[in-house]
C-alpha cells in the first residue's frame, strides 16, 4: 500500500511517502505562510524522486486539526482534490495524535502543544502502553501557564513537543522541572507520523472519502453553545480595545491581511473611517468597516471569525 501523507496545520509544511510500512521519502519545510504555493510542488518533487505516479497512491493521509485555520484548509483542499480525481480514500489524522506519535515508545507522558494564540495552546496528553498510543486527556484549549502547572503536578517525566512549546517554555523552570522538551528532529510536525497512523486507521476501516473529509476544530461544549445562543449577537461601534480581536479575525480570514497598525490608523487618524464589531457576550466574533466619501460609503473589509460563520452574523446591522 502506497500512502501519501501531508501536514499543513502549522508553519511547517511536511509531506511523506510510505509504502507497506517503509518510508520512501519525507520532506519538511518551514514555509511560513506559503503552503498554498509550495505544497503541490513538494508533493510533485517527492513523487518524481521516488519514481512514483499520482495514480499509484492507494491512500491519502491529511492532518485534520486542530491547528492553523488557513493551513488546515489548504491541506484539506489539496488532498480532497487528489482523492476525488483518483477515487481514493482519506485518513483524517488528528494533529495532536500525529505529534505524539513522533516520540514512539517514549517512557513517560507525551504532551503535544500547538499555539492557539493569546497565551493559550491546543493540547492533549498521551502515553505509550503495549505498543499502543493511549490518549489520557482529550483535545482542549488551555492557558499555557495553567498547562505547565498541571503537567508538573503529575510527578513523572513529561515530553513536550509541537510549535506551542515556545509559548509554554517561558513558564518552565528548566533546572527543576520534570518537563522534557523534545529534540529538534522530533519537536515539530512530521508527515511520516501521519502516514503510520493512517495505516492503522485503514486496518480498522476508519477512513473518509473526498466528500466526507472535513478539517476538525476543537468545538465548544454544548453548554457554551446554548449559552451563546441565549446571549445573541450585538452590533456596536468598534473601540481601540477591540483592535487585537479584530486583527485576529483579519488574519484568519484573508491571505494578505491588514496589519495591526493599519487598524490603529483607521481608528485614530482616518476621519472618514467607520467600523463596527459583532459581539457575542464578551467575545468579538466579526467586524466591518467603511469609508464615508462625499455622499457614498465604501466598504473596506468585513469578516466573521471561522468558528461563527454560517449564522448570518455578516448580515446583521447596528441599530441606532
Amino acid at each position: 500500500m502506497l500512502i501519501l501523507a501531508i501536514d499543513t496545520s502549522t508553519a511547517i509544511a511536511t509531506t511523506a511517502l510510505m509504502e507497506d510500512g517503509r518510508l520512501l521519502a519525507e520532506y519538511i519545510q518551514d514555509s511560513g505562510k506559503s503552503h498554498s504555493r509550495k505544497l503541490m510542488l513538494m508533493i510533485d518533487e517527492m513523487l518524481q524522486s521516488c519514481g512514483k505516479k499520482p495514480e499509484e497512491i492507494d491512500l491519502y493521509a491529511c492532518a485534520a486539526g486542530p491547528g492553523s485555520f488557513t493551513g488546515l484548509r489548504i491541506g484539506a483542499s489539496a488532498i480532497k482534490a487528489m482523492a476525488q480525481v483518483f477515487d481514493k480514500p482519506i485518513a483524517a489524522i488528528p494533529t495532536l495524535d500525529a505529534l505524539a506519535y513522533n516520540l514512539y515508545h517514549f517512557n513517560g507522558l507525551v504532551c503535544p502543544v500547538l499555539d492557539a494564540q493569546r497565551g493559550a495552546v491546543y493540547s492533549a496528553l498521551y502515553k505509550w502502553e503495549d505498543n499502543q498510543l493511549i490518549k489520557l486527556e482529550d483535545y482542549r484549549v488551555i492557558d499555557a501557564n495553567e498547562l505547565v502547572q498541571k503537567l508538573e503536578s503529575y510527578g513523572e517525566q513529561v515530553a513536550l513537543l509541537g510549535e506551542g512549546t515556545e509559548v509554554a517554555a517561558k513558564y518552565i523552570d528548566t533546572a527543576n522541572s520534570s518537563i522534557y522538551i523534545a529534540p529538534a528532529g522530533h519537536l515539530l510536525a512530521r508527515a511520516s507520523s501521519s502516514a503510520m497512523i493512517a495505516r492503522h486507521m485503514q486496518e480498522k476501516g476508519e477512513l473518509d472519502s473526498c466528500y466526507s473529509f472535513r478539517p476538525v476544530y476543537i468545538r465548544k461544549s454544548q453548554a457554551e453553545v446554548e449559552y451563546e445562543k441565549k446571549q445573541g449577537i450585538a452590533i456596536r461601534a468598534m473601540e481601540l480595545k477591540d483592535v487585537d480581536d479584530v486583527w485576529d479575525i483579519e488574519k484568519l480570514s484573508f491571505r494578505t491581511p491588514w496589519s495591526r497598525e493599519s487598524f490603529l490608523e483607521e481608528m485614530q487618524v482616518n476621519q472618514k473611517a467607520r467600523y463596527v464589531v459583532a459581539e457575542l457576550g464578551d467575545t468579538v466574533v466579526g467586524y466591518g468597516g467603511m469609508w464615508f466619501i462625499v455622499d457614498e460609503a465604501h466598504i473596506t473589509n468585513i469578516a466573521v471569525h471561522p468558528d461563527y460563520r454560517g449564522q448570518g452574523i455578516g448580515e446583521k446591522r447596528k441599530h441606532s
